[in-house]
């Protein structure tokens, strides 16, 4: 008996345990999910629903479908909302969303029974034959798609999420949360904290140089937008390309304090859309951005701006009050004096009960928006419609494929040149991917070939998984590539231009090869063998290439600077190595003097450093003047200054490991 008393005091302890163990991590969940952020709460609702099994609460059940529905996880909600609906006491609405989940996943069938099933119980709920209509649309609209070439645009796109596409002369400009850090300019700031509600980095806005030879270059648009915190993008652009209009999400707005019988009064962030205006100077720097006048973050959102044809209404949507429902279409028209008369709502022939976002403008002044109000295949889908501020035509589905069962958003449409828009349907590369749209005469047009030079850079198997970043020095942009062994890199280069692969391990760059498409003619080609040749061993010595100095000088020049760069970040990868800067000079002038002049070279390398964050404790210098020429420009040789440039050179010794 006493032995069965003790198991008993042990099993109860164990429970209570187990208790006071789900009860902090529920009580974490919750206040994640009253915070927004989805992701983060999903993973641990989750935990506890799979310890608890069938004893999970219903209202546990019903937070955790909610998380997934929030970040668009149409597999996961749909499982988790069919458990909740065995439920007699799961909200009404929950089959809704159930629907709604199985929408989007193409499985029309079922969704259409669980439209049809919630309809019954709920005959006056709006929109609900709408997306039953959409059901019976798009198994049509699929069999009979529009004649259009649609392409994932594979150089923009990452595993994650890339959207907002806009041209600019000679490239484009996109938002994506695949926070690219070696892209960022000087000023450029970035949260090193994920976004809860997606557990991915904030959106930045960057630019894709696509100007020549079918190349992307990607780089940061500007430190004054990307120097937010948090969200940036999308942007629209006038028509001279030298106003923008941006929307950012702020974290720091505080919203009126929420309070439970359970917990007590918390303020969290507002996290809503706000509008913001800057202009680019002649240097082709962008001001510093200024609210648009009609934000109220404490009221409502605005954001995902649109110019008319003629810049004299701007577009955008709000959830302002005063609109149909949800997320509405409204406009702003310029007055004489450059301001922006009062919103007005685009009406209720556009807006309905549910949410409108993603406006855009055509060339034609076409107004090309997303619903999840009208008929459609999906969650989002496109539409577009005539008119201009509150008369509009009836909306008009875009359908498949410009339409599919998942989201489709923020399509740009250039005419007879294409246009691009987003989605996060199945088989992209993440979870929302840019796509490029050519109506099929287009696509059937010659396009004379452009003289390219094919590369193909041959990956080591050391450097799997590392970036390859093939840098264009002229454009001072580039392009990342995994590095894959089994896998040749290949892409074309531009004529005369100077290149350099940049080898990046864990972030930090450790090493680079110089090279470059000077003198070459037409048909020719580079293979670049990728390896990282330097052992960095102690002992081991490396001069430092491209890494010069004018003639009786020693301070490091913009290109030199490069290098230094390059040598830093090799050193912040090995935290523990040591090195000397060994710097010596060409032949001209007295030895005395020479020796004097590489010592100052070598120190100059060596406060360069220290200024960008190297400890001096791990760098030392010497000189060694006009000693071990690396050709034949002894003193009294004539040569020209190039050749005597090369003897102007930094050795690195590696000291430590």
């Amino acid at each position: 008996m006493r032995r069965i008393t003790v198991l008993l005091i042990i099993f109860f302890a164990s429970q209570v345990a187990r208790a006071q163990e789900q009860q902090p991590l529920l009580k974490q969940a919750d206040i994640l999910y009253d915070k927004y952020e989805y992701a983060h709460a999903a993973s641990m609702y989750k935990r506890v629903a799979m310890k608890k099994k069938d004893k999970v609460s219903t209202a546990l059940l019903v937070k955790l479908a909610d998380c997934y529905r929030q970040t668009n996880n149409y597999p996961e909600a749909v499982e988790w909302y069919s458990r909740l609906l065995t439920r007699s006491d799961a909200p009404p609405e929950s089959r809704l969303f159930y629907a709604d989940a199985l929408k989007s996943l193409g499985r029309y069938v079922e969704a259409k029974a669980a439209y049809t099933q919630y309809l019954q119980s709920n005959p006056q709920a709006p929109l609900v034959q709408q997306r039953i209509a959409g059901c019976d649309s798009a198994v049509i609209w699929i069999q009979e798609p529009v004649d259009v070439s649609i392409s994932n645009l594979q150089r923009l796109n990452t595993s994650h999420s890339d959207w907002g596409a806009t041209r600019i002369p000679g490239g484009i400009v996109y938002m994506s949360d695949t926070l690219m850090k070696n892209k960022l300019k000087p000023g450029s700031r970035f949260n090193r904290n994920d976004y809860g509600r997606t557990n991915r980095p904030y959106y930045t806005l960057y630019v894709a140089d696509t100007g020549s030879y079918g190349n992307v270059f990607i780089d940061d648009l500007s430190p004054a937008f990307n120097k937010s915190r948090y969200h940036v993008g999308p942007v629209a652009f006038d028509k001279t390309f030298n106003t923008a209009y941006v929307t950012f999400t702020f974290p720091d707005k505080k919203m009126p304090a929420q309070q439970s019988a359970t917990r007590p009064r918390i303020k969290y962030g507002y996290r809503r859309l706000e509008l913001f205006t800057s202009q680019r100077d002649a240097s082709g720097n962008w001001s510093e951005p200024k609210p648009f006048q009609y934000n109220r973050p404490d009221q409502y959102s605005m954001g995902h701006a649109a110019l008319s044809t003629d810049g004299s209404l701007l577009y955008f949507a709000s959830d302002m009050p005063g609109g149909s429902g949800g997320t509405d279409i409204w406009y702003c028209e310029k007055l004489s004096d450059g301001n922006w008369a009062a919103p007005v709502n685009c009406g209720p022939v556009i807006n309905t009960a549910d949410d409108e976002e993603f406006p855009t403008i055509g060339p034609d002044g076409v107004l090309y928006f997303s619903s999840k109000g009208h008929t459609g295949m999906g969650g989002f889908d496109m539409f577009r419609s005539d008119g201009g501020k509150a008369q509009w035509s009836v909306p008009q589905n875009l359908r498949y494929p410009y339409n599919s069962p998942a989201d489709d958003f923020y399509y740009m449409n250039y005419g007879d040149t294409g246009g691009y828009f987003a989605s996060n349907r199945g088989g992209g590369y993440g979870s929302d991917d840019i796509y490029a749209v050519y109506e099929m005469e287009t696509v059937h047009r010659y396009v004379p070939p452009a003289l390219t030079i094919p590369f193909t850079g041959k990956v080591c198997p050391p450097l799997s998984g590392a970036c390859i970043y093939i840098y264009n020095r002229q454009r001072d942009m580039g392009w990342c590539f995994n590095g894959d062994p089994n896998n040749d890199i290949h892409l074309t280069l531009e004529k005369e231009t100077d290149y350099v692969i940049r080898i990046v391990v864990n972030g930090a760059r450790v090493d680079s090869i110089e090279f470059n498409t000077r003198g070459m003619r037409d048909g020719e080609t580079i293979e670049k063998i990728i390896c990282r040749d330097k052992p960095l061993k102690a002992g081991t010595k490396f001069v430092l290439q491209n890494f010069n100095y004018d003639f009786n000088k020693w301070n490091i020049r913009p290109d030199a600077a490069l290098v230094l760069d390059s040598l830093a970040n090799i050193l912040r990868a090995h935290p523990t190595m040591q090195v000397r800067l060994v710097a010596y000079t060409d032949s001209r002038g007295s030895s005395a003097y020479n020796l004097q002049l590489s010592r100052k070279r070598a120190a100059a390398a060596v406060a360069y450093l220290v200024r960008h964050g190297i400890s001096k404790q791990r760098i030392s210098s010497a000189g060694r003047g006009d000693a071990n020429l690396l050709n034949h420009c002894k003193k009294g040789v004539s040569c020209t200054d190039a050749e005597h440039e090369v003897n102007r050179r930094t050795e690195v010794e590696i000291l430590k490991e």
